[in-house]
């Protein structure tokens, strides 16, 4: 079994080492500093891709207005290594904070009947970021992983998340709102105890990426939602109704060595997919790829 998947693993390395060879992308560049095959003007490369999303934003440093696309290129530039006082990373970020508490948020937005009876409305939850006015749908709501959420109010649940763990990645855990939007997901009833119910397990992995850079005081509680999901884990590596490779990237950001374990279970699997001709085109394509190698990279690299 063991050598059984140490090949499988040489051939998706072999894979993916030709896919971003010669790719002058975000992800080229990370995927090559991960596979050690790092070329003559990479850095120079980083350096103007860091220059070319700075200048894609608007004076009040949105991407058009939208909140998701105003998250990504902020996570891209913070993966790019871009250092936290770089003008793209403080006005994509600024932009991100304003949105906490806006209209358009549904979580924590007043009190309705419906949302008091689970616990939604402003009575129990705080700080979710605003996807824009609700009579601007954003569903179904396409993620760089390619996962699709495509109930309304499961995207804007979706991207407030996706909001969250990238101002959280840029510094700003000890903000009040921060620390209630961590805490209302923590206290959200159901949303770690059930498993395919009001809660899709998708869903699920967007909290758990949020919770998991938790600020200190929160990050026991954050540790024990983690268990509560990792425990789900089939035998194969995957989780029930579950795209695999958001749950991946998902669990990567989880600090944890029962985080590590699960990675590691699930990788194989992901090997699999990829061999199986997996697809890798486009630019979701290019971040399953990544994120093949980054679980890889976290447990000790390829065999």
């Amino acid at each position: 079994m063991m050598a059984t998947q140490s090949r499988e693993h040489s051939v998706v390395r072999d894979r993916l080492a030709e896919l971003f060879r010669d790719q002058k992308t975000r992800a080229g560049v990370l995927a090559r500093r991960l596979l050690r095959t790092e070329v003559p003007g990479d850095a120079a490369l980083a350096e103007l891709l860091i220059r070319e999303r700075r200048m894609k934003t608007r004076m009040d440093g949105s991407i058009d207005g939208a909140l998701l696309p105003t998250a990504w290129l902020a996570w891209e530039l913070l993966q790019l290594e871009a250092p936290a006082d770089n003008a793209g990373v403080v006005r994509t970020i600024g932009f991100l904070i304003r949105q906490q508490d806006q209209p358009g948020r549904v979580f924590g937005e007043g009190c309705r009947p419906y949302l008091h009876e689970r616990q939604w409305c402003s009575h129990h939850v705080g700080g979710f970021f605003s996807a824009g006015p609700t009579e601007q749908p954003i569903a179904p709501a396409t993620f760089p992983i390619g996962v699709v959420v495509k109930e309304e109010q499961q995207a804007r649940f979706a991207a407030s998340c996706f909001a969250l763990w990238t101002v959280i990645r840029a510094g700003e855990d000890r903000r009040d709102g921060v620390h209630r939007h961590v805490t209302s997901l923590l206290d959200l009833p159901g949303l770690w105890s059930e498993w395919g119910g009001t809660w899709a397990p998708d869903l699920v992995f967007f909290a758990l990426g949020a919770v998991a850079l938790a600020p200190l005081a929160l990050r026991e509680r954050a540790g024990q939602a983690a268990a509560q999901v990792i425990a789900r884990q089939q035998p194969d590596g995957s989780w029930p109704g579950a795209d695999l490779f958001h749950a991946l990237e998902m669990l990567l950001m989880v600090p944890t060595a029962e985080a590590r374990d699960a990675v590691r279970r699930a990788v194989p699997l992901a090997c699999r997919l990829v061999q199986e001709g997996a697809n890798l085109t486009g630019e979701a394509g290019a971040e399953r790829g990544l994120l093949v190698l980054r679980a890889h990279a976290l447990i000790n690299g390829w065999s």
